[in-house]
């Protein structure tokens, strides 16, 4: 996109049969396919890079901290002692990033269905 230019790439996703939202791509930085899902890495204005799977949003750069940390570490303080804990899905490691924070954690387990994804993730 030049500026100037008034032509501009959107991503469009539908979140309901009556509700899309769209925002502006600056880039495509990665597009892929594994053999259970199209994985694609954009650069986009409002949330810079996101994760995309099946063309739906996963993560994104500006708010999956916050996001991630919510998600765990409630859970985190409401169990009394969680040395050993299983995270199912998760192939882009911030919910075991998060878990990980937790000084009593002896062991933790993450399983995705998904190594391309898991090691995508892990490379970007």
């Amino acid at each position: 996109h030049e500026p100037g230019s008034s032509k501009r790439l959107w991503l469009e996703e539908t979140l309901q049969d009556d509700l899309k939202w769209c925002f502006s791509v600056k880039s495509i930085l990665h597009t892929g396919k594994s053999k259970f899902q199209d994985v694609e890495l954009v650069e986009t204005g409002p949330f810079g890079k996101v994760l995309l799977l099946d063309g739906k949003l996963q993560s994104a750069e500006s708010d999956e901290k916050v996001y991630h940390e919510c998600l765990v570490q409630l859970a985190m303080l409401h169990h009394p002692s969680p040395k050993q804990v299983y995270i199912c899905g998760g192939g882009e490691g911030a919910t075991l990033r998060e878990v990980l924070r937790n000084k009593v954690v002896e062991k933790c387990v993450m399983v995705d269905i998904d190594q391309v994804v898991v090691d995508f993730c892990k490379a970007h």
